[in-house]
């Protein structure tokens, strides 16, 4: 088993509570691999529509990206974390995501993602997290993965200490409960209905494609179109 871990930061409730996951998921699984990386230094997307056009590898943040993007593709399980920050993905999560907009079904979903489990943690005072988990979801099921789950908590506190003895206990709770999720269900997850659904349109969508014929020929190279 394999589990990527992307944080916004090195620091924080959220990296702590992906820490506790992770943590979980090793009692259960101690052959467990995991790459973390960090994206807080990550430079924006410039929207230079070049890696639709000629490819990723053109991308003039290619270096940094790459190996974050390979190692999804090698990942039995994908942990986005970011912070809420003023009810919404902290920027520097949005940098890093915003690169990956050419692995969203609409363009070149990696084939990998079929099998794979996302899972969005966020953390906030008071409000906010529910939105951000949701928006960090939207990324999974652009990609097509098989499933995702949601941990979102409002702490009540800049840091774990000041947070409530009780609410610390449900995290905890929640963070081993979805690690056995996690375990039981690497490898076996399955896409559903909808995202399926959607995917058989992009087909025909893909087929007319003459706006990225990179786009196309990708489909193409996997057997999804002829």
């Amino acid at each position: 088993m394999k589990i990527t871990a992307i944080h916004s930061k090195k620091n924080g409730s959220t990296y702590l509570i992906t820490g506790m996951l992770l943590e979980e998921i090793k009692k259960l699984r101690p052959d467990a691999q995991t790459d973390e990386f960090v994206v807080a230094d990550f430079q924006p997307c410039i929207g230079c529509f070049t890696c639709f056009a000629k490819g990723e590898e053109h991308c003039p943040h290619y270096e940094s990206v790459h190996p974050v993007a390979a190692s999804i593709e090698e990942a039995d399980v994908v942990v986005l974390g970011s912070p809420t920050y003023c009810l919404g993905i902290s920027g520097a999560m949005k940098c890093f995501l915003d690169h990956l907009g050419y692995r969203w079904f609409a363009h070149r979903p990696h084939p990998s993602m079929a099998a794979k489990i996302g899972v969005a943690i966020s953390t906030t005072g008071s409000m906010g997290a529910r939105g951000v988990t949701k928006a960090l979801k939207a990324h999974f099921f652009g990609w097509g993965a098989a499933k995702y789950y949601r941990l979102g908590f409002a702490v009540m506190g800049t840091n774990w200490e000041e947070i409530k003895e009780s609410k610390k206990q449900k995290i905890i709770r929640s963070a081993a409960s979805t690690a056995h999720k996690l375990v039981k269900r690497s490898g076996k997850a399955k896409r559903g209905l909808y995202l399926r659904f959607i995917l058989s349109i992009m087909k025909s969508v893909q087929k007319k494609n003459d706006w990225f014929p990179l786009d196309k020929a990708w489909w193409r190279e996997q057997g999804w179109i002829k």
